[in-house]
């Protein structure tokens, strides 16, 4: 029988080598390349990220069972091996790069975050962010985007990294913030300078939200976020509601950090 990935990402590691087995949920388990880069394999109803596979949910249970206590796992040229589980990755590899356009406005998103009680990482509901509008909480972070938009080279040394789980609720924002500048037309050519370059992420956060932080970078996202991102006002609500079940904080910090964002530009 043949065990194949459903789709990939062409932005993932690709470098044949050993794999680390760097932690797992319910929808996703992460692996760390020979260079630190992280892959991921997610459940294929639970949407992609840029350095990720999607599996069959079956083939996920399976793989979830197999991979913590496995001898061996390797990239090859052509899949993942699991002691002697071939996982081909399959032909339908996409670009999970963003694109310059976007009709989200804030008035939409600080109406649909006003309305919903899931938990940030770091600073309660959204309803209760979005309803009293107060940025205080926030001064760390929103300092380094007004940096970032009067031209100078924003430091994240000691605010990413904070929060709970494998991606810290700053990191989850930082994304969240690169998929808005990314998806404007007059911004997207600078996008890339709001995490700079010689920023160690390995140091100042966790390896797998190193790996996502380094993708956003370069404008690529989970498809959870590009759907979002380039959704019409009439679709907005659908999409914003999937991304909001992503992890127990993901969802939730990635939005707050676009609001915030487009709180700034405004």
């Amino acid at each position: 029988m043949v065990h194949e990935a459903l789709a990939y990402s062409l932005s993932a590691p690709s470098r044949p080598g050993s794999l680390r087995f760097a932690g797992g949920g319910s929808k996703a388990i992460n692996f760390l390349t020979e260079d630190h880069k992280v892959l991921t394999l997610h459940r294929s109803d639970a949407g992609m990220s840029p350095s990720g596979w999607a599996v069959s949910p079956q083939m996920f249970s399976h793989l979830s069972q197999l991979v913590p206590d496995a001898r061996t796992i390797r990239l090859v040229s052509n899949g993942m091996i699991v002691n002697h589980f071939h996982l081909r990755k399959g032909e339908n590899g996409v670009w999970l790069k963003a694109r310059d356009v976007s009709s989200i406005s804030l008035e939409q998103l600080t109406d649909y975050l006003s309305k919903q009680t899931k938990e940030t990482g770091l600073y309660g509901s959204l309803s209760t962010i979005a309803k009293a509008g107060d940025k205080k909480p926030f001064e760390s972070i929103l300092s380094q985007v007004y940096r970032w938009f009067d031209g100078q080279p924003p430091c994240w040394e000691g605010v990413i990294g904070a929060g709970p789980g494998l991606t810290p609720s700053h990191d989850d924002m930082l994304v969240g913030m690169l998929a808005c500048a990314y998806s404007s037309p007059n911004l997207r050519e600078k996008a890339h300078s709001l995490l700079p370059s010689t920023l160690d992420l390995d140091y100042w956060t966790t390896s797998v939200s190193a790996g996502y932080l380094e993708q956003a970078r370069n404008g690529y996202f989970s498809i959870s976020l590009l759907d979002l991102i380039h959704s019409s006002p009439e679709d907005f609500n659908f999409y914003a509601s999937r991304l909001l079940c992503h992890g127990h904080y993901s969802g939730a910090d990635t939005l707050l950090g676009m609001w915030l964002f487009l709180n700034v530009k405004k």
